[in-house]
């Protein structure tokens, strides 16, 4: 029954026929691309900044390396005495010099 009565009146050649041809006439307009140049740019600009910062980082890791190296080289603190501490940070010994010099009676 669909084949005989339904799909003859609804799929006849002469309406997809007319439908062909306009779908084939319709045109959509396309906007102007102004953005693209400018997004290329800034893709420029960042990938420029970032390969800057990744050689800073990689300076700063190593430096990094560096200080910890010169931490791990040094005696353990439940061995080392006091004066042993501060025998290498004169800053903090004159701090803690002038802390109980104020503090004495």
């Amino acid at each position: 029954w669909y084949q005989r009565r339904v799909r003859e009146a609804v799929v006849s050649t002469q309406s997809t026929g007319d439908f062909k041809a306009k779908y084939a006439g319709v045109s959509i307009p396309r906007p102007e691309d102004t953005h693209s140049a400018a997004i290329g740019a800034a893709e420029a600009e960042f990938k420029k900044d970032m390969a800057e910062y990744l050689a800073g980082a990689h300076e700063r890791i190593a430096q990094f390396e560096a200080s910890l190296a010169g931490l791990h080289a040094e005696k353990p603190l439940a061995e080392m005495t006091v004066a042993e501490y501060l025998a290498d940070k004169p800053e903090l010994r004159e701090k803690i010099e002038a802390d109980i010099e104020s503090r004495a009676l």
